[in-house]
């Protein structure tokens, strides 16, 4: 086998050593299985991206492989750790500060939401302030041509919008790539 050119039948045994080391590495971080097929998937592209600087004459491809896999997994092991350290880590068991024997379950509705579950604001009056604010840097940042566009795309998709309506759809694609340029520009990021 060629360094540039591996077979499936070389790649085989490799796709079995990168799904143990996932197998591995769900196990040492206590991660849900489902999450094994996804590190595995991580494994092998990092070591089809490291496969170009593999040299068969300095060493077997399968002891390549450990070691890719190996250093991957530490750097994906240090990731996850570090992305743990930075949550908050809230128990509905904890009690509420100066809350007279209160835990934080017992302050929380379900129909707060999942955010109040991880500690999050549950301010409904501040949230809904935020969003008017957000509405109306949106709409003062919108030329007011362009506001029919947005209430037909707000009940329809910009396909649908361009077979009904009298724009063309390059007319169509190029005003929305305006308006998010607009919108952009005044500090609204878009949601997706």
């Amino acid at each position: 086998m060629t360094a540039a050119s591996p077979t499936l039948a070389d790649l085989d045994p490799l796709c079995r050593l990168a799904d143990a080391a996932a197998r591995r590495l769900c196990r040492a971080l206590r991660l849900p299985a489902q999450e094994r097929e996804d590190i595995r998937q991580d494994l092998v592209c990092d070591l089809l991206h490291r496969l170009r600087r593999f040299d068969p004459a300095r060493g077997d491809l399968r002891a390549f492989a450990a070691v890719a896999f190996r250093h991957r997994a530490a750097r994906l092991a240090e990731q996850l750790r570090r992305e743990r350290a930075g949550r908050a880590g809230v128990s509905l068991d904890d009690p509420l500060p100066g809350g007279g024997g209160l835990t934080v379950g017992d302050a929380l509705l379900e129909e707060d939401g999942y955010g109040a579950w991880c500690g999050q604001s549950v301010d409904r009056i501040g949230a809904l302030e935020r969003r008017l604010d957000l509405e109306h840097a949106a709409a003062a940042a919108i030329a007011p041509e362009d506001l029919p566009l947005c209430a037909a795309l707000a009940a329809d998709t910009p396909h649908a919008v361009a077979k009904q309506g009298p724009l063309p759809r390059a007319v169509l694609y190029r005003r929305l790539r305006e308006m998010r340029l607009r919108l952009l520009a005044a500090g609204i990021a878009a949601a997706a």
